[in-house]
């Protein structure tokens, strides 16, 4: 089965073994196709809201930062669109639904690490949807595991809440009400989440639903290590 995914194409096939020289010719495909989908981007952006410009829809002073609103609208719609065709193509669909809301709900607030380019950050973004892909059953298999993954995650958030990255930017009255609402989303997640399995639901559907939070956990984690926060405005 062959899929046509924006800017890459991805081959599914269940009698075809990909050798190492394929997945390298394959990684590096997409790499330069997103860094040709950043170019795009941006100049369409550009053009976009030079024209809002030009018939006054908005004043010229703030033409500056609709592009950059416009740009990462279209990159989130490009990424969350590829990850949606590759959840149709392999038949989990509804499962990679929950781990976007999730994912995208609780990564809102708490923030965490960011790769500086689109193209980075859609390439980690597809490859590590493809270890989801890769990992959901077998951690489904092992629940007291993922479980306790989870709570280490939980925990982990409970205590950092968000990290102020450099473009949010966030004053200390924002910074406390983004951890305050952090908090409280992952221990809804959480909550749905344990309920869920004692009410007997798929464990497929929960290992999504958990790796949601811990992959949150573990961004924050990383751009607390790499120091990408802004600290200043963070009160003790």
């Amino acid at each position: 089965l062959q899929v046509q995914i924006p800017f890459f194409e991805v081959i599914f096939c269940n009698e075809r073994s990909f050798s190492a020289t394929d997945i390298v010719l394959g990684v590096d495909k997409l790499i330069m196709s997103s860094k040709e989908a950043e170019i795009m981007i941006e100049k369409i952006a550009i053009d976009l809201v030079g024209q809002m410009a030009d018939t006054k829809l908005i004043h010229k002073d703030m033409e500056e930062r609709y592009v950059y609103v416009t740009i990462c609208w279209m990159e989130k719609f490009i990424t969350i669109g590829t990850i949606i065709l590759i959840s149709i193509a392999v038949q989990k669909f509804l499962p990679t639904l929950f781990f976007l809301i999730f994912f995208l709900g609780l990564r809102k607030r708490t923030g965490g690490y960011h790769f500086d380019k689109f193209y980075q950050c859609y390439l980690a973004s597809v490859l590590s949807y493809l270890a989801i892909l890769g990992i959901s059953t077998s951690l489904a298999a092992y629940p007291q595991w993922l479980l306790g993954m989870l709570l280490l995650a939980m925990l982990g958030i409970g205590m950092i809440g968000t990290v102020n990255h450099p473009n949010m930017h966030m004053d200390s009255a924002e910074l406390i009400e983004s951890k305050k609402e952090a908090r409280i989303i992952v221990l809804l997640e959480g909550s749905i989440i344990f309920c869920s399995v004692l009410l007997g639901a798929d464990m497929v559907y929960i290992s999504y639903m958990a790796i949601a939070v811990i992959l949150c956990a573990a961004l924050l984690c990383i751009a607390k290590i790499l120091k990408q926060e802004v600290k200043e405005n963070e009160e003790n």
